[in-house]
């Protein structure tokens, strides 16, 4: 993991978001093509005389997930991460573009999460929080409860990127306050050798 060098998520992300998106389409599916067998198989008459008006919501919801399938791989190819010295910056989407950026020295906690899906092929997040940050979710304290200002997700050495975002933080003032320690050392420096001459 290089800082400073522009990343994108593994490929097999798509895998997971197609797996998320059969499992959400199983229900519509199933509900909208219920009628039509039942009325096929229960009441011949009516299918005769309605069939067409049947097909209707299971068109809708075939139309949907094609858009969906069609949406996928370009919503992968719009994020892009970057572990700057100072900073890391998330990048994504299709029609509205995002750009998060997070300053080290803002940063609290930094978490990694894998799901059975995502450990299945092999990607995982890393979630980084901020002071007082809630997201969208809102929230009390702890990353359990609130939305994370910068998310890796679909990487395979998420451990890593979380390793390299907490050793570029570690020993950075929190919110960027200067260190106070180091200023007095520098001053004490200046006062002996001032003493010296």
């Amino acid at each position: 993991m290089k800082v400073g060098k522009k990343f994108a998520p593994h490929p097999n992300l798509k895998k997971v978001y197609f797996v998320y998106l059969g499992l959400v389409a199983i229900i519509p599916l199933i509900v909208t093509s219920l009628p039509i067998w039942a009325t096929y198989i229960f009441a011949p008459e009516i299918w005769r005389a309605t069939w067409a008006h049947l097909f209707i919501p299971l068109t809708i919801v075939l139309a949907i997930l094609c858009f969906l399938a069609c949406w996928i791989p370009k919503y992968y190819r719009s994020i892009s991460y970057v572990l700057k010295e100072d900073e890391v910056m998330v990048e994504r989407g299709v029609w509205w573009k995002m750009k998060h950026v997070v300053p080290y020295a803002r940063v609290m906690s930094v978490d990694v999460i894998q799901g059975p899906i995502s450990r299945h092929f092999g990607v995982g997040s890393v979630h980084v929080y901020t002071a007082g940050y809630t997201g969208m979710r809102g929230g009390t304290a702890g990353p359990g409860s609130r939305g994370a200002e910068a998310c890796i997700w679909g990487v395979p050495n998420f451990m890593e990127i979380r390793d390299v975002i907490i050793g570029l933080v570690r020993g950075r003032p929190l919110f960027g306050a200067p260190d106070v320690g180091l200023e007095m050392l520098k001053e004490l420096r200046k006062i002996r050798k001032a003493v010296k001459k």
